[in-house]
């Protein structure tokens, strides 16, 4: 069975990743998938099936559930009714261990966040209780949403009405020392995106022959390593060009790229568009 690595991408003013889907404007994700973040998906209302490792359920009338890293599973929203709303938050373990493990006060909701790393499947009730919470986001600012997300996290935590869905390790045919080393390119994409990367030093670092590296990545991503490293920093690209008025050859530079026409190839295949249209089409406070 074929299942994609879907990579987040996270704002660098943001700590996690807030996403509202509507019946118009679904999760384009339709197949197996899995990511290194955590995730958290309520649904407003709506039948559907919950696909996660080898574990399968019916749920009715929404759904409200907590998927810990590299987790494989399908999509979990429907379409069942125009009113339907979907909430997906995605947040990597550096939130956990590099921003919320400093404050003691929340050591208890630290330990309920490892419990999630198997799945968790939250009641009716707990959903219910939750849904104006989750719905509020679609209005908040930034700082509003991470405040939302925290009080969230702690109602989850301390529910009554929460079940596992998976006991121990993977069930389906999942190379997970290569999942891990695909953690670290990302992770290594995203601290060094603005400078050369090079994929043989990169094998290297991993252990493997250039050859080996490549093909690995293909097989665990379904794409070309330069292709991910070209799409990552084009997405770099057009969250410089929404918070800062610079010119676009300053963005070029500083989202890895040092051939303008190169830039401007790669921004139209990956954003639809010239960097200059792009730029134009923002509108700045």
């Amino acid at each position: 069975m074929n299942i994609a690595y879907e990579k987040i991408y996270l704002e660098q003013s943001k700590s996690l990743k807030i996403e509202t889907y509507t019946y118009s404007s679904l999760c384009d994700i339709i197949s197996w998938h899995l990511h290194p973040e955590y995730e958290i998906v309520f649904i407003k209302n709506g039948n559907g099936t919950v696909r996660v490792d080898s574990y399968s359920e019916e749920y009715n009338d929404g759904l409200l559930i907590f998927l810990g890293p590299n987790i494989p599973h399908m999509p979990l929203g429907n379409k069942q009714f125009k009113n339907n709303v979907e909430i997906v938050i995605q947040f990597p373990e550096s939130f956990i261990t590099e921003k919320l493990a400093y404050f003691p006060e929340l050591n208890e909701l630290l330990s309920f966040v490892q419990k999630s790393k198997n799945g968790i499947i939250f009641s009716p009730e707990t959903h219910q209780k939750l849904q104006s919470s989750f719905l509020r986001f679609a209005k908040q600012n930034n700082t509003q949403k991470l405040l939302n997300f925290i009080d969230i996290l702690y109602q989850l935590s301390i529910s009554e009405d929460q079940s596992a869905i998976r006991k121990d390790s993977f069930s389906l045919d999942i190379n997970k020392h290569s999942l891990q080393r695909v953690s670290k390119i990302y992770q290594y994409v995203n601290d060094h995106y603005s400078k050369e990367i090079r994929s043989e030093n990169l094998a290297r670092q991993l252990g493997l022959t250039p050859n080996s590296f490549c093909r690995m990545f293909k097989t665990i991503t379904n794409r070309n390593f330069i292709d991910f490293l070209n799409e990552f920093r084009i997405k770099k690209a057009q969250e410089c060009f929404e918070h800062n008025d610079i010119p676009i050859s300053e963005v070029m530079y500083l989202c890895g790229f040092n051939d303008p026409s190169y830039f401007s190839k790669q921004f139209k295949k990956y954003a639809g568009m010239p960097p200059s249209t792009y730029n134009k089409s923002i509108i700045r406070d």
